[in-house]
């Protein structure tokens, strides 16, 4: 697990002050290409880490920076407990609950107690109270193939139903909203996708390695929708149902109308998963325009109706 590995190479560098990448992989069994991401993890943390090369070489905390041996505060290590927290509530693993409890046999005895009550004082639990069956062990086969380095085969069936299968290069786990993706390099499109993991079957780590590329993370952060597919609408919406429209869109799209109801302005494509999420709404939504919007619904109504009035 990354984060124990980044927790123990600064205690060894407190320790020993200097040592070299490659001891520091033959510890934790990983390349050396992989330190030195830890390594930049840790600059990232706030730690100045430097690397020699050469004789006599190899990272070291640098020296002018003051630090004590007692790196970590009580509430440094609360923030840490709480972090490990939300991904142990998320990412189930074995490897987390002795993360833990090395972070806490950081903490004198007689502060056990409060630190305990400070871990519990917050909790972020992003997984449904019903998860899909079988989300966890996807999970499991993906971090694995992430782990080693290899390269990850699936069935995926799209958004709009096509179905086919995908060799990628697994880069990154996401959990955004209430549900989970994985970002990679797409070998099928030659280019880095987002693939959600409820759409993927039949997950399998292949015995191939692949060679870490440049990951597009801003990119993939925010991807980008063409000035053509998004178009204005307008929503009547009812006050139980304002909560979810703000999550969505902000708070700055609406304007209350009479008690109870209120406009929403947003954006959305004209397509059927717009309108089913709209739908969704039941009879709290009502689309005003644009027409176009509203003749896809009306189709789609009409279609669910004959399935009823039989």
């Amino acid at each position: 697990m990354k984060i124990d590995r980044l927790i123990a190479i600064i205690m060894i560098l407190l320790e020993r002050e200097k040592v070299t990448a490659k001891d520091l992989a033959k510890m934790f069994e990983v390349s050396t290409r992989t330190i030195y991401r830890d390594l930049e993890s840790i600059n990232q943390a706030g730690i100045p880490v430097v690397a020699t090369s050469g004789p006599g070489g190899g990272a070291e905390i640098l020296k002018t920076y003051k630090i004590e041996k007692r790196l970590f505060s009580t509430s440094d290590i609360t923030t840490l407990l709480m972090g490990l927290a939300t991904i142990q509530s998320n990412i189930p693993s074995g490897e987390i609950i002795g993360t833990l409890a090395k972070v806490k046999g950081l903490v004198p005895p007689e502060k056990q107690k409060e630190l305990s009550f400070r871990v519990n004082q917050i909790k972020i639990d992003a997984t449904p109270w019903l998860q899909a069956e079988g989300l966890s062990q996807r999970i499991e086969t993906i971090k694995t193939a992430m782990e080693q380095q290899h390269l990850l085969h699936f069935d995926y069936r799209n958004l709009r139903n096509q179905k086919g299968s995908r060799t990628i290069e697994p880069y990154r786990l996401l959990l955004k909203g209430e549900d989970w993706y994985i970002q990679g390099y797409c070998l099928t499109r030659n280019d880095f996708r987002t693939f959600k993991l409820l759409r993927m079957n039949n997950i399998r780590v292949l015995e191939q390695a692949f060679e870490i590329r440049n990951f597009p993370a801003d990119r993939l952060n925010n991807p980008s929708f063409s000035d053509q597919r998004l178009v204005a609408a307008k929503l009547r919406i009812h006050e139980d149902i304002r909560d979810m429209i703000v999550a969505r869109f902000g708070e700055d799209c609406l304007t209350p109308e009479e008690e109870e109801y209120y406009l929403a302005e947003i954006h959305l494509p004209i397509d059927d998963l717009a309108c089913r999420y709209l739908m969704g709404f039941g009879n709290k939504c009502v689309c005003l325009e644009p027409e176009a919007m509203r003749a896809k619904m009306r189709t789609l109504s009409e279609e669910i109706n004959r399935y009823y009035s039989t």
